[in-house]
């Protein structure tokens, strides 16, 4: 094993007797195996960081509900052959915001693959006015699930990251139940 030297050129330290002292000290920080050079390990990790931010933004959810969950549910519609809707639980005054619909923002092409090999994704995505792009909630089986991971088929390992260390950024999908199409209705 080879020790790393790191040089803090303006290192501080606190003395024993609580006073801060010693300036340019050079620590050893980690030790690395003699055959792998320090430069590599570094460059290997800023790449897995950098990859790991952009598939983290741009794979996102978006979308939000701005009430409490409590006051909205989706249950089987009371129209013959439909699906399900959003009903809310108890009184809200008119005009209240219920949230943004949810979904991952996905250009039009890059959409179209996935909906042509899993059409049931077409139940539940909405064109945005730009047409250019959807907004899609589903998961990477066209399915929706009670919360949108992200995650896309754009980029390796995107599903797998937002479905397993980005889980806590999930958004909510009852606002997608609001215009559920009847069963058998497709997109």
């Amino acid at each position: 094993m080879v020790d790393a030297k790191i040089n803090f050129p303006l290192a501080f330290r606190e003395t024993r007797h609580g006073t801060i002292a010693h300036l340019g000290r050079t620590r050893t920080a980690f030790a690395l195996p003699e055959s792998l050079p320090a430069n590599v390990l570094i460059q290997a990790a800023s790449g897995l960081a950098t990859y790991f931010g952009l598939v983290a933004f741009f794979d996102r959810p978006r979308g939000r509900l701005t009430i409490d969950t409590s006051c909205v549910e989706a249950r089987p519609s009371r129209v013959e052959g439909a699906g399900l809707g959003l009903y809310v639980t108890t009184s809200l005054p008119e005009g209240t915001i219920l949230g943004t619909y949810p979904g991952v923002v996905r250009p039009t092409h890059k959409y179209m693959q996935k909906y042509s090999n899993k059409p049931d994704a077409g139940v539940y995505a909405w064109r945005l006015t730009d047409n250019e792009n959807f907004l899609d909630p589903t998961d990477s089986q066209g399915n929706l699930n009670s919360l949108c991971l992200g995650g896309t088929d754009d980029f390796p390992l995107s599903y797998l990251i937002h479905e397993t260390i980005l889980q806590p950024i999930a958004v909510p999908t009852l606002l997608a139940r609001i215009n559920e199409p009847p069963m058998g209705g497709g997109g």
